[in-house]
C-alpha cells in the first residue's frame, strides 16, 4: 500500500526509563532503536516528550533520525529543530514564587540539590555527575556552580531538584500539588537505575498531555491513533489523553494502574521496541483493546503484554 494512503499513528515517547536503557550514557536498546526507525520509515509520527532540556535530548533525536516536534521540560519548551518556520512555545516561571516553594520546610528537607536555568544559562547548587550528564549542564553557554540568587533572571524556564534516597516521591509530589498547585506543575521522574529521582517545576498548565494535544492537531492525527509510552509520574497526564497508554515494566504500580497496556519488558530489555513492533503488526487489535479498557470502569487492571 502506498505510504500516503496508510493510516498514520502518533507515538509520544518519554526518554528516561523508557526509550533510554541507560540515561547517564544516553543509550538505547537495539530493539527500541530499530523499532522507532521502522515506524519513522513507515510514515508514522514519533515525538519525544521529556523532562530533559533540548541540549541533552538532541543526540538521541539525531541518532533516531527524527524531524518532528519535540517537547522539552515536559512541554514547557515545544519546538521543531528541523523546521525554522515552526514558532517555538516557551513557558517561563516566576522566580520569586519558585523560591517561595523551595523554601517550604516540608520541601526543603527533602532536597539534595537544585538547578535553575533559562535560555543559555544554568546555575547548579553543587556538582553532581549524574545530574549533570542527564541534563547536559556542561553544554550550556553559561554554566555556573553555586546558586547566586541576586544574579538569576526573574523568568527562568525550569527548576530541577534532586531528592534524598529516603524521600517518598508520591507523597512529596502530592504535597506540592495540593499546596502550590496554583503556582506551578510538579513532575517526578527517574534519572536511571540506582539514581535518586528528580523533580521539576514548570509553569501552570504545562504538562505532557497539553503537548500531546497540540501534536494531534498539528499532525492531523485522530485520537484513536495516538500512543503514549512512559514510566514516570510526569507521563501520567499524557496517558489520559492518548488512546493507548503504555507503562514500562520498570514503572511503579501506581503508574501501571493508569495505563491501558503494561509491558513485562523494562527499558533495559527494549520494552519500547517490543511494543512498537507488536503494535505495527496489528494496530486495530491494539487500538480496540485499549478502547475497551478505557470504556470499562469496572476493570481497573491494564492488559499485561
Amino acid at each position: 500500500m502506498n505510504k500516503k494512503n496508510k493510516e498514520r499513528y502518533l507515538f509520544a515517547l518519554d526518554l528516561d526509563g523508557t526509550v533510554l536503557s541507560n540515561s547517564a550514557k544516553g543509550e538505547m536498546h537495539p530493539d527500541t532503536e530499530e523499532a522507532i526507525k521502522q515506524a519513522v520509515a513507515e510514515g508514522h509520527i514519533i515525538c519525544i516528550i521529556t523532562g530533559r532540556p533540548w541540549r541533552s535530548t538532541k543526540p538521541i533525536y539525531e541518532k533516531l533520525g527524527l524531524n518532528t516536534v519535540v517537547g522539552n521540560y515536559n512541554g514547557a519548551h515545544i519546538h521543531n529543530p528541523k523546521d525554522e518556520f515552526f514558532i517555538p512555545q516557551i513557558h517561563y516561571l516566576n522566580l520569586n514564587e519558585m523560591l517561595y516553594i523551595l523554601g517550604d520546610k516540608v520541601v526543603k528537607k527533602e532536597i539534595s540539590n537544585i538547578a535553575i536555568e533559562g535560555p543559555g544559562w544554568v546555575q547548579l547548587k553543587k556538582r553532581d555527575e549524574a545530574l549533570e550528564r542527564v541534563f547536559g549542564f556542561s553544554d550550556s553557554l553559561k554554566f555556573t556552580v553555586g546558586l547566586k540568587l541576586d544574579k538569576i533572571p526573574l523568568k527562568p524556564t525550569g527548576i530541577v531538584f534532586d531528592v534524598k534516597e529516603t524521600t517518598d516521591v508520591y507523597a512529596l509530589k502530592t504535597y506540592l500539588e495540593r499546596r502550590y498547585g496554583d503556582l506551578g506543575e510538579f513532575s517526578s521522574w527517574s534519572k536511571g537505575e540506582g539514581l535518586t529521582p528528580v523533580f521539576d517545576i514548570t509553569s501552570v498548565g504545562v504538562n505532557k498531555a497539553k503537548a500531546v494535544s497540540l501534536l494531534m492537531r498539528y499532525y492531523g492525527i485522530d485520537i484513536d491513533n495516538t500512543i503514549s509510552i512512559g514510566d514516570g509520574y510526569n507521563d501520567v497526564s499524557m496517558f489520559h489523553v492518548t488512546n493507548i497508554a503504555v507503562a514500562m515494566g520498570n514503572s511503579e504500580p501506581r503508574i501501571k494502574r493508569i495505563a491501558t497496556v503494561v509491558l513485562k519488558k523494562t527499558n533495559k530489555e527494549g520494552g519500547v521496541g517490543h511494543y512498537i513492533k507488536k503494535f505495527l503488526k496489528d494496530p486495530n487489535k491494539e487500538k480496540e483493546k485499549s478502547k475497551r479498557i478505557r470504556h470499562s470502569r469496572n476493570n481497573r487492571e491494564a492488559e499485561i503484554t
